[in-house]
């Protein structure tokens, strides 16, 4: 009986959830760098997802969700706009389940892919990667701290608030290395802008691209806070199995 109502709650949150995004899809915030389209207020969600339901619902939410906007978005990236979000909730999902090596692996192809692109910029100026910051989120995901995330998630306080931020940040930097690489698929490869064109827009990105992402880890980790903490007062043991 008890697993039969997990399930039940899994596919409900499922649906809410994808609707929601859905509906958050259509909301638009700040403009992105380097394209025309501008973030939504989708994108600070994904960690509060990834929190409330187990690995696969996370996934299937946000790709329902994402596929389902393309009715009021259309798609930019020839329809794989769902994955830039879905390797985040993954990553933050393999995390809470406890699969950290698994989610280091899916962090390290994504990374790799991107420094290896021919579009790609590996050092801006000097000795200056311009990956630095998803190096920082790289040595986040390795370190001790992320193993107790789902311990400080049952400790409330300043832990807690830690663990998401941790979720939201190495998440979001995965979830900009997997935008980028669509980026160059969509610009260089079939667009036919050359290496040399992408170098001078990695050249401006590289100064706001931080700036960006803090902003995204801030609001995603205020939501997931928030999300967070009313679903524990309601059930202090809720149906989402990565928090044990």
């Amino acid at each position: 009986m008890y697993t039969l109502k997990r399930k039940t709650s899994q596919i409900t949150l499922t649906a809410v959830f994808a609707a929601v995004y859905f509906v958050l899809r259509g909301v638009p915030t700040f403009q992105m760098v380097g394209i025309s389209g501008r973030f939504t207020a989708g994108d600070f969600l994904i960690t509060a997802i990834a929190l409330t339901v187990d690995l696969w619902s996370g996934a299937l939410a946000v790709i329902i969700g994402t596929v389902i906007a393309y009715a009021i978005n259309p798609p930019i990236f020839f329809g794989l706009d769902f994955l830039p979000a879905l390797v985040n909730v993954t990553i933050a999902g393999l995390i809470l389940s406890r699969h950290r090596r698994i989610a280091v692996a899916v962090y390290i192809v994504v990374l790799v892919a991107f420094l290896l692109s021919p579009y790609s910029l590996l050092f801006v100026y000097g000795y200056v990667p311009y990956a630095w910051l998803h190096l920082v989120a790289l040595i986040v995901l390795i370190s001790p701290a992320i193993s107790r995330t789902s311990y400080w998630l049952t400790r409330g306080g300043p832990r807690q608030l830690t663990a998401i931020a941790m979720l939201a940040f190495v998440g979001t930097m995965a979830q900009h290395l997997t935008g980028e690489l669509l980026y160059e698929f969509a610009v260089g490869f079939v667009g036919g802008v050359s290496s040399s064109s992408f170098e001078r827009i990695w050249r401006v990105i590289f100064w706001v691209y931080p700036i960006e992402r803090t902003v995204l880890v801030v609001l995603s980790t205020l939501v997931a806070v928030g999300l967070f903490r009313a679903i524990r007062r309601l059930d202090p043991q809720p149906a989402q199995s990565n928090v044990t």
